[in-house]
């Protein structure tokens, strides 16, 4: 039953981490750092906990978003899986990469020598927690 379960909800939940992994990358991108902060812990916390939720919600009666609320967790947990890579790139200085570019550094070397050592033990985080997070939701969402 369980496989099942994983096979009807996980690519639902990816596309719903996908659509809300772009939305917030959008958002980094347009809003100041202060905000984007503030906005990513307001919803760090009550976004997977309702991810959670929402399968007994959906049981209950009480459904928002109909038959699709497997994309809507997907979105929930976005928060979390995006955190670690925002606060590392809210963290960098802004003149690292033109720095680079001033010394010399090509695309390769930037790439190789900057943002591959600063990103990837972040992705591997990002990368876990949603494993983690995806399991959970698929796991409490057994008929």
């Amino acid at each position: 039953m369980m496989a099942i379960s994983m096979r009807l909800h996980w690519p639902a939940i990816i596309l719903g981490l996908l659509i809300g992994c772009g939305v917030i990358t959008l958002l980094m991108r347009l809003l100041p750092a202060r905000h984007v902060r503030l906005l990513g812990l307001l919803v760090l916390l009550p976004g997977p906990a309702l991810a959670f939720a929402l399968p007994e919600l959906h049981r209950a009666g009480l459904s928002v978003v109909g038959r699709h609320y497997d994309i809507l967790q997907g979105v929930l947990i976005s928060p979390a899986v995006m955190m670690p890579f925002g606060a590392t790139l809210l963290g960098l200085p802004i003149g690292t990469t033109r720095a680079a570019i001033g010394l010399g550094a090509d695309l390769t070397t930037r790439l190789r020598l900057i943002w591959l050592p600063l990103l990837l033990p972040t992705a591997l985080l990002s990368l876990t927690i949603a494993v983690l997070l995806c399991l959970g939701c698929v796991i409490l969402d057994r008929p």
